[in-house]
């Protein structure tokens, strides 16, 4: 079934390519070119699918509410002068699962909350940044540096750092990275460890916009996030940008969530390619290539396998409608010759995600995701003790109360409700069925 999920979801990429490529030589005469060149790298248009994106540049005016008290301090205009900015969010929220009574009944297979039924602190995030632009052909230093503190951190600890801590809330230095470019090259060179550049969803909440922008338009994660896509990646990444369409990056990471410590001591193979025909249009693809067993993290991994190498392909592709309404696509797909410790050939797991944001005013942003994913691996890639099917629907509302207020215009609410089924029973007390609602407040600063 994978497989054939793969081959259809191949003829679509073609397919888009062409008819995107029709639909820019139509509107490229119309149509400006993003601002930014760099794509994902700095702010993207607006169709730009939420893939290892970042915050506006840093040279930009300070609007968050930290760069402004930082102003009023007289803290800021020399944080300015060399393009340095500071920001971060607040994350909390509550998740109820109906087919749960008990706070530790589960597993619930559908985000990082092992909380359920209970308020949390999901995490708070703080960022030094310096970005910098390739296009620009000059050489240049920035960075960006992101620790969080949380419940969610203990789901994200890459392999070395962080990862003998307990306890609910937990700490962890998510990124911390240096980009370097080049005088007469639109090149830039990132080596430290990043969020990982798959998938239509990334870890850090939406804290920009409720879709498109950097991140998640749901407080829930799609089975993809959560079991076919690494959560960071550590090592060394090129960035050449062709032209405002077209954007290439290539380098080698020590896995899926390794850092300081390595589970197998082989470098895998990153690569993406993305393809902007207009501001409307985005199509991102990434592969990655490299033996990932075990891509956990702590002391007490299993022996790493270092000859069965993992292949994973992803790709995102958004559509933008008219300036209400946007369309998204993300579909996972990754297989291995073989996992110790369970019998048989190649292992497949993977899925397909549909997205659609309609923001009625800018108070109200409604939000839904349709997602198959299939576990072909014996129940590997999500943990339960057998291969499945599952089948998701989500939707949600993005609320901004205050959106015109210089303060609470930084204030974001995502309710919820989500329908997982499953063709095994592998739902708390053998349900094939889950339903579950979840909300939860963002302050960005």
């Amino acid at each position: 079934m994978i497989k054939f999920v793969v081959a259809v979801a191949c003829y679509a990429l073609a397919a888009t390519f062409t008819n995107t490529s029709l639909l820019y030589a139509d509107e490229k005469a119309l149509a400006a070119p993003p601002d930014n060149k760099e794509t994902q790298e700095a702010k993207p248009p607006a169709a730009t699918p939420p893939s290892a994106t970042e915050p506006p540049p840093a040279t930009a005016a300070p609007t968050g509410l930290l760069m402004s008290a930082l102003g009023k301090a007289g803290i800021a205009e020399p944080l300015n002068k060399v393009g340095i900015n500071l920001y971060g969010y607040v994350e909390g929220g509550y998740f109820r699962d109906f087919s749960a009574p008990s706070i530790h009944d589960g597993p619930t297979f559908i985000g990082y909350d092992s909380f359920k039924n209970t308020a949390i602190l999901d995490k708070i995030s703080l960022n030094v940044e310096r970005t910098v632009d390739p296009t620009k052909k000059q050489f240049d230093v920035g960075f960006r540096v992101e620790g969080i503190y949380g419940a969610d951190a203990a789901f994200i600890h890459s392999n070395g750092m962080g990862d003998t801590q307990t306890g609910r809330n937990q700490w962890d230095p998510l990124q911390a990275y240096v980009d370097v470019t080049f005088p007469d090259m639109p090149v830039r060179l990132r080596v430290g460890k990043w969020i990982e550049l798959a998938g239509f969803e990334q870890f850090s909440a939406n804290i920009y916009g409720a879709f498109g922008d950097p991140s998640r338009a749901l407080y829930s994660y799609s089975y993809q996030f959560l079991y076919a896509e690494p959560g960071t990646q550590t090592g060394a990444l090129g960035t050449y940008v062709l032209n405002p369409q077209w954007t290439f990056d290539a380098g080698f990471t020590r896995g899926w969530n390794q850092s300081l410590r390595d589970a197998n001591g082989v470098l895998d193979f990153l690569g993406r390619v993305t393809f902007t025909p207009s501001d409307k249009t985005s199509i991102i693809f990434v592969m990655t290539e490299g033996p990932e067993f075990p891509a956990g993290v702590g002391r007490k991994l299993p022996s790493g396998d270092s000859r069965d190498w993992w292949t994973a392909l992803d790709l995102a592709i958004t559509q933008k409608i008219t300036d209400k309404l946007s369309l998204g696509l993300g579909f996972d797909y990754v297989e291995t010759p073989h996992i110790p410790g369970l019998t048989g050939g190649a292992k497949q797991w993977g899925g397909v995600a549909d997205y659609v944001s309609y923001a009625f005013d800018p108070h109200f942003t409604l939000n839904t995701r349709l997602e198959w994913y299939e576990d072909a691996a014996n129940g590997f890639s999500t943990g339960a003790p057998v291969s499945a099917n599952y089948y998701e629907a989500t939707v949600g509302v993005a609320i901004k109360p205050f959106p015109k207020d210089k303060i609470l215009c930084c204030l974001l609410f995502r309710p919820e409700v989500r329908y997982d089924y499953s063709d095994r029973s592998v739902f708390n007390s053998g349900d094939h069925n889950q339903f579950t609602f979840s909300v939860d407040a963002i302050l960005t600063f």
